[in-house]
Order: structure tokens, then sequence, then C-alpha cells
């Protein structure tokens, strides 16, 4: 349903809202979120444009979520790289199809579903663990993965 790229962007930034407000270069997003540096690069350049992410230039530069992950949807994180398309007419151009056929009203019906959810779900909500205990990608890895280079 989402793109490679709007999953990437939904990683990258659910992990700068993890180590909010801590500044992370492209390489080590790219080391926790298993993205590869030149796509996640484009990425967060993406993010920064659509005002998710912030980025600083120089020998401490890198990202950071340019407001606070309560702040941010998913659905404003997935429009920075790519859009849900609706379905405004028939794809098959057929002419007495002024409206939707009920399989088109019914499958926009659901797209217009996913982009409310998405828009009222925050970074935030998604970073704990589900009730079954499963944490997100980077979860308990990217603590061990600060600490262990902190103590190099």
């Amino acid at each position: 349903m989402l793109s490679q790229t709007a999953e990437y962007a939904l990683r990258a930034a659910a992990y700068l809202a993890s180590v909010t407000p801590e500044i992370k270069t492209a390489v080590a997003i790219s080391e926790v979120v298993k993205i590869p540096v030149p796509y996640l690069s484009k990425v967060l350049q993406s993010l920064v444009k659509g005002g998710v992410v912030a980025s600083q230039r120089g020998l401490h530069g890198g990202f950071t979520l340019a407001r606070p992950p309560e702040e941010i949807s998913i659905l404003e994180v997935v429009d920075c790289v790519d859009s849900f398309r609706r379905i405004q007419r028939c794809p098959l151009g057929i002419p007495d199809h002024a409206g939707l056929c009920p399989l088109h009203r019914r499958l926009d019906d659901t797209i217009a579903s996913i982009q409310k959810t998405l828009g009222m779900t925050t970074l935030q909500e998604v970073l704990g663990p589900t009730p079954e205990g499963v944490v997100p990608l980077f979860g308990s890895n990217a603590k061990k993965a600060t600490r262990s280079k902190a103590t190099a």
C-alpha cells in the first residue's frame, strides 16, 4: 500500500522521534533503520522540505525533528515523499460513469479512511511497544548502539 520511499520516511522519522532532541547524521540514522545512505539522504531532504525534519550543517550537524513527535502525524510524514491517489473518475474511462461505480466508490472511501487514520496518528503514538511487547524496528537496538558508541 505504501511506497518503499514512504516506508523509509516513516522509519527515519520514527527513529528521530525516539531520540529527540538529539541530532543524528544520515550515516547514524542509516545504521539503525537499515536504509542505504544515498537513498536516506534524499528522503531526509524531502522531510526537511516538508517541515517534518530540521537539518543542521557543520561539524556537529545532522538531522532532528522540526517539532515534537506528538505534533507530527504519520500522514504528514508520508505526504512529504508520496501521496495517496484518490479516485476522482472512472479509471476505465467509461463515459456512463460520471460518478464512481460502487467498486471505485468503495476503494476511494477506503483510501479516505486510511488518510484519516494516519492523519490522527502521531509519531509519538508509534514509539512504544505493542500490547504483545513488540518494539519498533530500532527499539532496543538503537539504545544499545548509542550506548556502545558513547563508551567507545
